[in-house]
């Protein structure tokens, strides 16, 4: 299936072996190349989504996948609300079936509330990590876009099918997948494990419902 996902994130690194990236932007005014990824973030996001189905590395949930890089976090891992709507816009105006965000904030935005809901409105399904804030109390600590009810965000499970400690918790959790000790891909040719709800949002996002 030629599902078109959108990677909204760090970038892809497009020359690794087990990754085939169709595509991209960037929104990051000091790095303009969507297929280098200077955090690793996105790369190991996007090995999840669609790793290749060759002798090589791991193996992504939906390696039939058409991957797009579309960079709005920076090399520290950090990016603007503003990047991550104009990336949204990108996705919609470039006929994206699948937005994947695993990245969030602590607080919403209108302008990133209305850019999700136009996204869906358009028939892109957004799927976003719930965060890695635990528990508050009796406190909903899932993060933004995460939190709109427009999104799909998703909680981190391990190895055993049970909560991680880490994986933010409230009322707006749509869906638990695997987020501890994710083998994916990173920059310049390499694998590693890494833990958090954005290793658990792309396995719903190679996923379509």
């Amino acid at each position: 299936s030629n599902v078109k996902v959108a990677v909204i994130d760090s970038g892809i690194d497009s020359s690794h072996p087990d990754l085939n990236v169709a595509g991209g932007a960037s929104m990051v005014p000091s790095e303009t190349n969507p297929f280098q990824d200077s955090n690793s973030h996105g790369t190991h996001v996007a090995g999840t989504v669609a790793a290749l189905n060759n002798s090589i590395g791991v193996l992504g949930v939906a390696p039939s996948a058409s991957l797009y890089a579309v960079k709005v976090l920076g090399a520290d891992g950090s990016g603007q609300y503003s990047w991550i709507i104009n990336g949204i816009e990108w996705a919609i105006a470039n006929n994206m079936d699948v937005i994947n965000m695993s990245l969030g904030g602590p607080s919403g935005s209108a302008a990133l509330k209305a850019a999700v809901d136009k996204a869906v409105a358009s028939g892109v399904v957004v799927v976003a990590a719930a965060g890695n804030e635990g528990t508050s109390g009796s406190s909903s600590t899932v993060g933004y876009p995460g939190k709109y009810p427009s999104v799909i965000a998703v909680g981190a499970v391990d190895s055993s099918n049970q909560r991680a400690s880490f994986s933010s918790v409230g009322p707006e959790l749509d869906v638990m997948a695997p987020g501890v000790s994710i083998q994916s891909t990173l920059p310049g040719n390499k694998y590693g494990a890494y833990n958090g709800t954005s290793m658990a949002s792309p396995h719903v996002a190679g996923a379509p419902p």
